[in-house]
């Protein structure tokens, strides 16, 4: 007896070392749990130790940190520390320390491209075109963008000192700034087109977006805008919350917004419009590309749902995951794909990677899945939003490509000479009248100066191209003399999928017709 009570002892001793006791008192999940984080300790310590060069153990918790995240083989989950978050953050709020200006390099010296309304630049009174030529006395010349950017930046309430050169002005003069909290607004100003058609552009669905929108519509239909453009080409997302409120400016009550799936309780939910639309006489056309992504499709796919816009343009991107992001310490955070979403019909907004790719017409989308609007026109599922009226991109002619591509290696000079043209525009003031035509006299200075900094251009490709020149050179003129606004109008002009939603619009008479024109109507019985 005495003999089998030392061997059970030993047993049951030699379990407990091992954690093969706490094995027997655990469920095999649990039990598989923790001799898995034993085998994590083990190889961190031997790593820690052993390892042929030193590494600091904070350092090893960290990679080791990544590294789980990047096992989930997730584009979209993601661990956030210090730099990468405050940037992430700054995406998502459109807020940071600085004085409000717009840059870019021409010929060499930081240029302003633009002021953000009611920021320290603005209320300086630093206007388009003004060269940034010191910071703190010290010379901009051949900064490059990034260094601007870093340097004009900084904490909010700290002061820095610019030195300005501007057209008209011999001699550069001296600015002091105290740098602010800057907005970059998602939605630039509204303007007005042919026949009382209206155009908003939403460039990201970040902090404030919805309400920014709001407002710039709400302007423009005060004007008498009975007709909207909304574009969201290129519209890479965001917060999902303010895509809900976009929506609702749109819909009316109790019009489902969204739906999200997801493991948890707080991830399975419905939104769904709690306020009255504002404009329910608006005619309204989204335009979407394979940029359109996330938020922007939540938003394009609910407006579509309800038979609320007609959607122009190419299938969207097709990223129809949530993320959710959890903040712990410091400068950290996770953000990881918890949930899918969903339109009001039903359709999954996420694209599988066999799915129709990002430039696919509807006309191809036959054996995608169906779904139904509100008022029963068909909707084609399978990933992404389809538009209803598919329009492609412009595409240069040959000879327009051919001077492209002769002018690649070149860009930062090609836009230099525009700059530089431009800024003897706004020095003669001959020029009076935003609708001014480029003239085949300053084409030819455009390739004189090109051939002046050793890019001379063979008159073959120089005639076959210079259409596209006249087009830059006229946005260029635009911006420096007449501001934003007048830049976006030549643009618009010449955007072919834009002219597409104009001729639209301008053709129906009701937002219920423009189905009809469109060639996708409403069901009888089903319209307004």
């Amino acid at each position: 007896m005495k003999q089998r009570w030392t061997i059970t002892v030993a047993v049951a001793l030699g379990a407990f070392v091992t954690g093969g006791w706490f094995s027997m008192a655990m469920s095999s999940a649990e039990a598989d749990r923790f001799q898995q984080a034993r085998l994590f300790e083990r190889v961190l310590n031997l790593v820690r130790d052993y390892y042929v060069d030193s590494l600091p153990e904070p350092e090893l918790y960290r990679d080791a940190a990544y590294g789980l995240v990047a096992s989930l083989n997730d584009p979209y989950s993601t661990l956030l520390l210090e730099e990468d978050l405050e940037r992430a953050e700054e995406r998502t709020t459109g807020d940071y320390g600085g004085i409000g200006a717009r840059i870019d390099v021409r010929n060499g010296w930081v240029t302003v491209v633009s002021t953000i309304p009611d920021t320290p630049a603005e209320r300086a009174g630093i206007r388009t075109g003004d060269r940034i030529v010191s910071v703190e006395g010290e010379s901009t010349r051949g900064w490059s963008v990034g260094r601007a950017v870093s340097t004009l930046r900084g904490e909010v309430g700290t002061r820095v000192a610019v030195g300005i050169s501007r057209v008209g002005q011999e001699e550069p003069f001296d600015v002091s700034l105290r740098r602010s909290r800057v907005h970059q607004r998602a939605v630039a100003g509204g303007v007005t087109l042919a026949d009382g058609v209206g155009y908003v552009s939403v460039a990201a669905v970040r902090a404030r977006s919805a309400s920014e929108l709001g407002t710039e519509v709400g302007q423009l239909y005060a004007k008498g805008m009975r007709r909207l453009i909304l574009d969201l080409r290129g519209n890479p997302g965001g917060i999902r919350d303010e895509a809900v409120l976009a929506a609702e400016l749109f819909l009316d009550p109790s019009d489902p917004i969204l739906i999200t799936r997801g493991r948890t309780e707080a991830d399975n939910l419905r939104f769904v419009d709690s306020l009255p639309q504002l404009w329910p006489d608006l005619s309204i056309i989204v335009l979407v590309d394979g940029g359109s992504i996330s938020a922007a499709e939540i938003l394009a796919g609910a407006l579509q749902d309800h038979d609320r816009a007609l959607i122009v343009g190419q299938t969207t991107f097709g990223k129809g995951l949530v993320q959710t992001q959890f903040h712990f310490g410091e400068g950290a955070a996770l953000r990881i794909t918890t949930a899918r979403w969903f339109t009001p019909s039903g359709r999954s907004i996420q694209r599988a990677s066999v799915d129709i790719p990002h430039d696919e017409t509807a006309a191809d989308t036959a054996a995608a899945p169906v779904y139904f609007s509100s008022a029963g026109r068909k909707l084609s599922g399978g990933g992404g939003i389809v538009p209803d009226v598919a329009v492609v991109r412009d595409s240069l002619s040959d000879g327009e490509r051919r001077l492209v591509a002769m002018l690649e290696p070149h860009f930062s000079r090609y836009r230099d000479v525009l700059a530089a043209m431009a800024f003897d525009a706004k020095r003669g003031d001959r020029i009076t009248a935003e609708s001014f035509v480029v003239s085949l006299a300053q084409l030819d200075e455009v390739h004189d100066r090109l051939a002046t900094r050793g890019i001379p251009v063979p008159d073959s490709i120089w005639t076959g191209g210079r259409a596209l020149v006249a087009s830059h050179l006229g946005y260029e003129i635009a911006r420096y003399l007449f501001g934003d606004a007048a830049e976006l109008k030549r643009r618009l002009a010449d955007d072919g999928q834009v002219r597409r939603a104009v001729e639209l619009l301008q053709l129906s008479e009701s937002r219920e017709d423009l189905f009809e024109v469109a060639g996708t109507p409403l069901p009888l019985g089903q319209q307004g």
